[in-house]
């Protein structure tokens, strides 16, 4: 299993009361109504980004370092996570999680 995090700014939409998440590193931006949800759909993101990177490129770029990201002061800065598994672990955890009907 690989992991990455990248650092990603939080922005409230204060004009659509929402939030918006961008990853700076890969050119990523999401929305969500909530923190929350903002959240979620960007660590979803992140995933399948990851995944494509890696079949195709065969590597994911370099994260920057969270202490090297530069905001404003208003906005909030997170980590955002994805663990890729490999072909053979993803089909292991299918068949632990698979009954017979």
């Amino acid at each position: 299993m690989q992991q990455f995090v990248f650092p990603a700014i939080l922005y409230k939409d204060a004009e659509n009361n929402g939030y918006t998440i961008v990853l700076h590193d890969l050119n990523i931006c999401t929305e969500g109504v909530s923190v929350e949800d903002a959240f979620l759909r960007a660590k979803d993101f992140l995933e399948v980004y990851c995944r494509c990177a890696l079949e195709y490129n065969g590597e994911v770029e370099p994260a920057t370092k969270y202490a090297d990201v530069k905001t404003d002061g208003k906005n909030i800065v997170l980590l955002i996570d994805a663990e890729i598994r490999d072909a053979r672990e993803e089909v292991k955890a299918r068949e632990r999680f698979s009954f017979d009907i």
